[in-house]
């Protein structure tokens, strides 16, 4: 049984997360699909953007603590494995692995823990009117791997709270608070996210994707490594066919046909 179902459809991968007995929930071998596809995912230069769900009632629970012990993190190849380093919230993610093209969480029911954590390692998050969040790994006697990041995605307050208190919010006050980019029925999840990921390929791909790396490198950078880091990064895109493309189609009042070269 695959954990992660992997499927390619113009340049949009759909990327859904298949273990819905669990509620999703991170298990080493999920773990290790999810490492799989976004590495694919990254290398394939058909692809321009991703959408990741979870299949059944929620998008991801958080860890299977169960199955994510001494012996399910040896599995995943690290023979000393550390709390931080081997978090299924870190090794879920898709900036681990070097992912600059844009990637949109469609979530669905529980949004819990790590599972969280995936949904805000992607860019722009599309929430289900049946979603619900929390950070929960308190009430088990863990300390939640990402509290000195929350902060980057959410007020502080907020951080406090979902830390601290460890209630559940509903995807409406997710939206408020800026946690989620967007509230729909459940029934038009996947079509609005879809929609949204064909607007994203309507720009420059090597545009789109140095602007990510960008925003994701510079988030702790002073302005003048900011400013360095974003003259490196454009350089090629600046540079490209594309760029030259872009304008003559602007010119000619036509729609690019981007290269991304």
């Amino acid at each position: 049984m695959r954990f992660v179902l992997y499927e390619k459809k113009d340049k949009i991968a759909y990327i859904t997360l298949n273990r819905p007995q669990k509620l999703n929930s991170l298990s080493p071998d999920l773990i290790s699909e999810l490492t799989e596809v976004w590495v694919d995912f990254r290398d394939d230069d058909s692809l321009w953007v991703a959408i990741i769900t979870g299949k059944g009632k929620a998008f991801c629970a958080g860890a299977d603590v169960g199955e994510l012990g001494e012996a399910g993190f040896s599995a995943l190849g690290r023979e000393r494995p550390s709390f931080v380093s081997t978090s299924p919230a870190l090794l879920s993610t898709p900036t681990r692995y070097g992912v600059w093209k844009p990637i949109i969480a469609a979530v669905n029911g529980y949004v819990l823990g790590a599972g969280l954590w995936l949904a805000l390692g992607c860019d722009i998050r599309i929430a289900a009117a049946d979603a619900v969040f929390g950070l929960p790994e308190p009430r088990a006697g863990i300390p939640t791997t990402i509290t000195a990041l929350a902060h980057y995605f959410m007020p502080r307050g907020v951080a406090y709270e979902m830390l601290l208190v460890g209630d559940r919010i509903n995807a409406q006050r997710a939206y408020e608070v800026g946690i989620v980019n967007k509230v729909v029925p459940n029934e038009e999840l996947i079509d609005a996210a879809t929609a949204l990921a064909e607007r994203i390929c309507e720009n420059a791909p090597l545009a789109v994707r140095a602007m990510k790396e960008v925003l994701e490198r510079g988030k702790d950078m002073d302005y003048d490594g900011a400013l360095a880091l974003t003259e490196h990064v454009f350089a090629a895109a600046i540079n490209s066919e594309d760029r030259k493309e872009g304008i003559r189609a602007f010119k000619e009042k036509r729609k690019p046909e981007w290269k991304v070269r």
